[in-house]
């Protein structure tokens, strides 16, 4: 789960910093329209995560962990082709469900993680996760800005869309994916 939760915060980081320079410098939209863009992936972390619960208990937490990744792989692919006429909306869905996973993702993970841990261990479990979501966090936003100069604006979408392709199978390959619920006791091992 954490290196899921860090190649997903590398992905996003990587598009939320280059969208700007996107929008406003490269295709001459304005700054509402990115705006707008933002706010719809807003609304999809909103949705997926009212929904997570539901979704996990309906279809089981591990396959919810690996298919909304699938689901947010493929949707990365439209981002890149992001531009000011028709393909504006098709970005815009495929962005609102890239959120909508880490709204799934970010309330079934932690509540596993909680779940799976050991009181004594709660603390150190928080920040290691920490550090690690974080730190791609940084790294994410470096790198954007030197690949952005280095090599362009869409390249650095690529890269975040191949990211996302990568981060969907560390759950799938594990042990998660066959996970219908919550370990029962707080402790427990997966």
């Amino acid at each position: 789960m954490a290196i899921e939760g860090a190649l997903t915060n590398f992905a996003t980081t990587l598009t939320l910093t280059i969208l700007p320079v996107l929008f406003v410098r490269e295709l001459g939209m304005s700054e509402w329209a990115l705006g707008l863009f933002l706010a719809i992936g807003g609304c999809g972390a909103l949705v997926g995560a009212i929904g997570a619960r539901w979704l996990g208990e309906r279809f089981g937490l591990g396959r919810m962990l690996w298919t909304t990744g699938a689901v947010a792989s493929s949707a990365g692919c439209f981002v890149p082709m992001l531009g000011s006429g028709s393909l504006l909306w098709p970005a815009a869905v495929a962005w609102a469900l890239i959120t909508a996973k880490t709204g799934i993702g970010n309330v079934l993970a932690v509540s596993l993680r909680q779940a799976a841990t050991p009181d004594h261990l709660m603390g150190r479990m928080n920040a290691t996760f920490r550090f690690l979501l974080t730190g791609a966090l940084a790294v994410a936003s470096v790198l954007a800005g030197v690949l952005g100069e280095l090599v362009g604006v869409r390249a650095v979408l690529w890269v975040s869309a191949g990211a996302f392709a990568v981060s969907w199978l560390v759950v799938y390959l594990s042990p998660l994916r066959f996970l219908r619920e919550l370990p029962a006791e707080q402790g427990n091992q997966l």
